[in-house]
């Protein structure tokens, strides 16, 4: 294998005071990893950061094309816009403008590589990045068949995001990028959701 000489280190992260507490906090599936660390608590959420957490279950890839066409047409944005708007009028809540941070991740694998240290690196990044707080969705597709690939985080803010990166598994991801890929592009995005959900908006992070 391309990435035999890297061994994934299993980390022991710490566990949430809220997790062990009563009572027991609100929990969502917000990625392909169903295990406990890596379930979204709500209760760490402003409002409405929780409602789009919600909204984002309903998030899935427009088409096969997805890791080449641009993000906002890969992705059902306008159906978790409107899954968003039902939520808000059944919490009675009136949706005040907000700005997210996204990430983008395009990728292209090279042709031998170890699928199962990928996979636990990926699996584990989530976990630490799930515990530091502010995740609201982490997604990610098939690769095609030039090995392309898309992945997604949707995040409360940019220092989320920045912190959510900081730990030792997501050091351990970057040392392996050179075995793993031939090339990757990673972008920072806002996405915005417009007052009462009218609309939303991506741009580039400045």
């Amino acid at each position: 294998m391309a990435a035999a000489a890297a061994v994934f280190q299993p980390v022991q992260l710490p566990i949430p005071e809220d997790v062990t507490s009563a009572p027991k906090p609100a929990l969502l599936a917000s990625s392909p990893y169903l295990d406990q660390g890596h379930l979204l608590n709500l209760d760490t959420l402003d409002p409405q950061s929780r409602l789009l957490a919600h909204a984002l279950t309903k998030l899935h890839s427009q088409g096969t094309d997805y890791a080449t066409v641009k993000y906002e047409d890969s992705l059902n944005l306008d159906n978790v816009l409107t899954e968003l708007e039902k939520l808000a009028h059944t919490a009675n809540l009136q949706w005040e403008e907000q700005d997210f941070y996204v990430v983008e991740f395009r990728s292209k694998l090279k042709p031998q590589i170890d699928n199962l240290l990928l996979f636990e690196l990926d699996k584990e990044s989530h976990r630490e990045a799930n515990i530091s707080g502010g995740l609201l969705k982490y997604w990610y597709g098939e690769p095609d068949a030039e090995r392309r690939n898309l992945a997604t985080c949707f995040w409360t803010h940019k220092e989320a995001a920045i912190a959510g990166g900081r730990g030792p598994l997501h050091k351990q991801a970057r040392a392996i990028i050179p075995q793993m890929y031939e090339s990757i592009n990673i972008k920072g995005l806002r996405f915005t959701v417009k007052d009462n959900v009218a609309g939303w908006t991506l741009e580039p992070y400045a």
